[in-house]
């Protein structure tokens, strides 16, 4: 999926950014530039279907590739968003459905160039937990430790940011080159009997080649970190064996549709991606205000609560088995009454999976006794 990232982040610049000549160029540039201005809407992205075979792989490795691609195949993101240009401000909610569970994710930016923000609210992380079980049902964190964060927004510094991409090309760098004349410029180079109009509809298809031929042309036209930026981007390109991608606009509804095919090769693994997004635009007047500030923590707050939450007074794994032996070797009779109060005293001081083997073998001694 890595693999993928730049290129579909591309794909949504392609969406955004366009400017066309003769008739259907015109009205495709015409509409997508008024759907930009549109300052909010909503939006789906739907993976319609992930493939993922190893050929060098051994046979478990293989079916886990499979399985992982089975259970993202299906996914689906659906949301709304909220951009105000002049105060540098933007929202954006989300519900990711995946795995039988509905996760909600809601971020807050604040874009000003000085020292931009992003607010993550803390609200998806019992969801997320739930789903990282399903892959590690020893994972060190219980639900109960973002209890205490519950209604709170996680502050990320410009600083916290750039801790984590340290040494990485940044998206925004990337993003900059699509934000600018030269894709406009590349664009009116295209085929102008490309673009097909059906109805109130405009059809464009963008593939590998195209999206090659606009970094050839910022390598030619763009400054000097527009050409670093491109450079990274087109590593990403040269590993996609195939790249199509088809923009449906609705002159009528201002609306949009693409749909994205991809595959890739790396290290004896093949992957292929079919994604469906959709994005419905419109006007709003309401105001975006960020979280206040006794609603946030910091990213070092949060950490360190964490961290506190996992080690006051839990049980190591070894001291863990020293209770298990002794409920095992005990001679005394556990009734369920008394079986129920162990479970409650010692449940705030165990992980989950600890907790299931308590259960079972208090579970087995009650059993003998009755």
């Amino acid at each position: 999926m890595k693999k993928l990232k730049v290129v579909i982040m591309m794909a949504l610049m392609i969406i955004v950014f366009a400017g066309c000549k003769k008739e259907n160029q015109k009205e495709f540039s015409a509409e997508l530039a008024k759907q930009n201005e549109m300052n909010a809407g909503k939006y789906s992205i739907v993976v319609d279907e992930l493939a993922i075979k190893g050929e060098e792989q051994d046979a478990p490795t293989r079916t886990s590739m499979e399985m992982i691609a089975k259970m993202v195949s299906g996914t689906k993101i659906t949301g709304d968003y909220q951009k105000d240009t002049e105060a540098k401000l933007a929202k954006i909610n989300m519900n990711i459905a995946a795995l039988g569970q509905t996760v909600p994710l809601n971020m807050y930016f604040d874009m000003k160039e000085n020292n931009p923000s992003v607010y993550l609210s803390t609200e998806f992380m019992s969801k997320a937990l739930e789903i990282a079980k399903e892959f590690n049902a020893e994972t060190p964190i219980n639900a109960r430790d973002f209890e205490q964060f519950k209604g709170k927004y996680i502050h990320l510094t410009n600083e916290d940011i750039e801790k984590n991409t340290a040494g990485k090309t940044q998206t925004s760098d990337i993003t900059a080159s699509f934000n600018s004349k030269h894709f406009v410029d590349y664009l009116d180079t295209l085929d102008a009997d490309s673009f097909k109009q059906e109805g109130n509809t405009i059809q464009r298809t963008f593939t590998k080649k195209d999206i090659q031929g606009f970094f050839d042309y910022v390598k030619e036209n763009g400054s000097k970190k527009e050409q670093a930026s491109i450079k990274d981007a087109e590593k990403q390109l040269d590993q996609l064996s195939s790249y199509k991608q088809t923009t449906t606009l609705n002159t009528k509804k201002h609306a949009q549709k693409t749909t994205i095919q991809a595959n890739a090769k790396s290290n004896g693994t093949n992957l292929s991606l079919k994604l469906t997004i959709k994005n419905d635009t419109k006007d709003s007047k309401q105001k975006i205000e960020l979280p206040k500030k006794s609603d946030t923590i910091s990213v070092e707050e949060f950490t360190e609560k964490i961290s506190a939450g996992q080690q006051q007074g839990q049980f190591s794994q070894e001291e863990f088995n020293e209770i298990l032996a002794d409920i095992n070797n005990s001679n005394e009779q556990i009734t369920p009454e008394s079986a129920e109060q162990v479970k409650r005293a010692y449940k705030p001081y165990l992980t989950d999976e600890q907790f299931k083997q308590l259960e079972e073998a208090l579970n087995t001694k009650t059993t003998m006794a009755t």
